[in-house]
């Protein structure tokens, strides 16, 4: 069977004039012509086509396209090829995840009312690397909070059903003791970036306890430039 340039063009999802640049590259070439002079391309040209368009889609060049149709890769070697391209796209994702993540930062401040200081934003790439970090706290913190939360409702309801107390006068020291344990791991595990000379201080216990904050920025004095704003929280190393 054989299709003209807008019939294969068709099924195989593209334009005329993308068949056509193949055909000029030298990657598609036409099996006939019509008495009009038309190119036809036969079941073999389809598949070319498709296979083609479908390396196309992985982001192969076409100069890795050529090779691959005229050198004819076994299993092996595209595999091998495949596996690079993966690699490209992984790298090509990640630096794409990174720019995003930069631009909320950047918008957050915005938002937040914080000049933006180029010292600061020079220095995105440590403010996000110590988030991620943050929030391993931010997990165990959360676990803990919420074990805590079911062992005092559990006393609770006992206290109130059932009228036994002891199990609600056990658990609350407990309770206490946990929360002080999750100030202890979320003070020993941040630290501030100042906005003003992007260096990095871990301000006192209490300064920082009854600091005014947001999710994600602290009130304090930079001990370093004497910047007294609201700082960006990052891990402690």
């Amino acid at each position: 069977m054989s299709y003209t340039t807008g019939e294969i063009a068709k099924l195989c999802g593209v334009t005329v004039r993308t068949v056509q640049f193949y055909d000029r590259e030298g990657l598609l070439v036409p099996d006939g012509y019509s008495e009009g002079g038309r190119r036809l391309y036969g079941e073999q040209g389809l598949k070319n086509l498709q296979i083609i368009c479908m390396y196309k889609n992985l982001g192969f060049s076409l100069c890795e396209i050529k090779k691959v149709l005229s050198e004819g890769f076994g299993t092996e070697a595209l595999s091998v090829i495949l596996e690079e391209r993966e690699k490209t796209l992984s790298n090509e994702i990640e630096a794409k995840l990174s720019q995003r993540n930069a631009i909320k930062i950047v918008r957050r401040q915005m938002t937040e009312g914080n000049a933006l200081d180029p010292n600061i934003y020079g220095d995105i790439r440590k403010i996000m690397e110590g988030r991620k970090k943050l929030k391993i706290t931010y997990l165990v913190m959360t676990l803990i909070s919420v074990l805590c939360l079911c062992a005092e409702t559990c006393a609770v309801i006992l206290w109130a059903v059932k009228g036994w107390w002891i199990p609600f006068a056990a658990i609350m020291p407990c309770v206490v003791t946990a929360l002080a344990v999750i100030i202890t791991i979320y003070y020993k595990n941040t630290a501030y970036i100042c906005k003003s000379c992007a260096k990095k201080f871990k301000p006192k216990f209490i300064k920082m306890f009854f600091a005014p904050h947001t999710p994600k920025t602290r009130k304090l004095k930079c001990p370093y430039c004497g910047c007294n704003a609201y700082q960006i929280e990052t891990y402690s190393d």
